[in-house]
């Protein structure tokens, strides 16, 4: 399979590329119009990088998963077509500021920090109950959406989904996805997922909780230029405690015992599931009240 350059006017099946508006996990991403004139996002794989079939079956694996996902903290996806030899997703258009951004301006208030982790839980939790774990969750897959007087939070970017149980046998993932192989970011990198064991949904819970630390102390609990020694302080350093890292009355019990149980080096001793995360959640939350 050649090389597809994707430039402004170009047809791609019934779609309209308008303008390049960003990169994902697993290739680039446009802004297209439909012959009805509505506008969406669209995926292409990084064929340019690599244009193996292994590549393509990635994509069509992520293509399938993306359309079995609805819930409002998750980009939809809306159509799944093959133009000149290549696969292409079409997904929501989303205008939202990316929570990395957010962040770089400094640490969020203790409780847009809770609500915006409950409802990033809340969606990875519907994507897990569909045999879906994102294994890629970052600041700057998070969009933050103004909703008119309040914010929502959108998950995007699944292109290194690992699908599991039935819906790995149906789309093949098994085949595609071993031990050994380490997919992610560095920085907010699992344990088990630095030193490529097997994942499930206990790995996005660790990457949730290094975000949560990040949008509470402003930084990163591991900082290191070298994504190698990054990935052994997520293997082995025990992380700060918050209350070594910030001196402030709405460091509570709770929320300490909320980090702690998402950050566990040993998936057994992390929270089992998002449900039982929210709900270590939602007591750290009304712990504030009393601060």
């Amino acid at each position: 399979m050649g090389v597809l350059s994707i430039e402004p006017g170009i047809q791609l099946g019934r779609y309209r590329v308008i303008e390049k508006i960003g990169r994902g996990g697993m290739g680039g991403v446009y802004e297209v119009e439909d012959d009805h004139g509505v506008r969406y996002a669209l995926k292409s794989p990084v064929v340019d990088i690599n244009p193996s079939a292994d590549v393509t079956r990635r994509f069509a694996r992520e293509a399938n998963a993306l359309r079995m996902l609805d819930h409002p903290n998750l980009v939809a996806a809306v159509d799944v077509f093959v133009h000149a030899g290549h696969l292409f997703l079409i997904m929501e258009k989303v205008v939202g500021r990316p929570l990395g951004r957010l962040i770089s301006d400094g640490p969020l208030d203790p409780r847009k920090a809770l609500v915006f982790a409950r409802q990033i839980l809340e969606g990875v939790g519907h994507a897990h109950g569909q045999g879906i774990v994102h294994r890629d969750l970052k600041p700057d897959n998070l969009l933050v959406v103004d909703m008119g007087g309040w914010e929502r939070v959108k998950i995007i970017d699944f292109g290194l989904v690992k699908l599991i149980g039935d819906v790995a046998d149906a789309f093949g993932a098994a085949a595609l996805t071993r031990t050994g192989i380490v997919f992610g970011t560095p920085a907010y990198m699992a344990p088990e997922q630095a030193l490529g064991r097997l994942i499930d949904g206990r790995t996005d819970i660790y990457a949730l909780g290094v975000i949560l630390f990040e949008m509470l102390v402003g930084r990163l609990p591991f900082n290191d230029k070298d994504p190698l020694t990054l990935m052994k302080h997520h293997a082995k350093t025990p992380p700060p405690r918050l209350d070594q890292v910030i001196d402030a009355r709405w460091v509570t019990p709770q929320l300490i015992v909320l980090v702690e149980g998402a950050l566990a080096k040993d998936p057994d001793h992390r929270f089992p599931t998002t449900a039982a995360m929210i709900s270590a959640l939602d007591d750290a939350f009304y712990s504030l009240d009393a601060v």
